[in-house]
């Protein structure tokens, strides 16, 4: 009995590079799904107190 193939990675580039490799669609802001519960409910009120620093620092500004 003849020996079993083991490996092989013939025309596997090729048929990657036909489409083109992509690098994946980066967006705006990453996701916080899995993020740690903690973090996430501080961020959001970081976020909040700084939006309105920035609308009374804009306020400040125009008067």
């Amino acid at each position: 009995m003849a020996k079993s193939k083991n490996h092989t990675n013939h025309n596997q580039s090729r048929k990657a590079h036909r489409n083109g490799i992509k690098k994946p669609q980066s967006h705006r802001t990453r996701s916080m799904k899995g993020v740690d519960p903690k973090f996430r409910r501080n961020s959001r009120f970081a976020l909040v107190g700084s939006r309105k620093a920035r609308a009374e620092q804009k306020a400040a500004a125009s008067s």
